[in-house]
């Protein structure tokens, strides 16, 4: 998927932290790898899964920044992984939900190997993952 089809679907997708903060009201979700999953959860079944999006770097990655962010998932993730074939070129980097790609961006993220941005276009939400148990909440109009 690509980033104007984000913008299709209503998206906030901004380029940088600069737009994004001018986009809206921003706040913060802190907590535990296990609060920060629950939050992104609740915010995925209020906003629809049909509805929800996230971006997943993990296929431009190097080989050995990859496998250093494999060492967090479970085994059966990275054959997942592996199987799913993922595009290498940053404009490709967009994808509506499916659960078991969600799951690993999500389970990335908390554990500060891989930002993701999770969008939630129903809610009118972006949420960038971040490091040190916090995301940034971005609500828009």
């Amino acid at each position: 998927m690509k980033k104007e089809e984000l913008l299709r679907a209503g998206c906030m997708v901004p380029d940088t932290l600069q737009e994004a903060i001018r986009s809206g009201r921003q706040d913060m979700a802190e907590g535990d790898e296990e609060a920060l999953e629950t939050y992104i959860c609740r915010l995925l079944e209020e906003n629809g899964r049909e509805n929800t999006y996230f971006d997943f770097y993990f296929g431009t990655l190097s080989q050995e920044e990859q496998s250093r962010a494999e060492t967090v998932l479970s085994s059966e993730q990275v054959r997942f992984l592996h199987a799913y074939g993922l595009p290498d070129s940053r404009e490709d980097v967009y994808f509506s939900f499916e659960e078991s790609l969600f799951a690993i961006a999500l389970r990335l993220s908390v554990t500060q190997m891989l930002f993701s941005t999770f969008y939630f276009p129903m809610l009118r939400k972006t949420v960038w993952s971040s490091y040190e148990g916090k995301f940034i909440v971005f609500s828009y109009d």
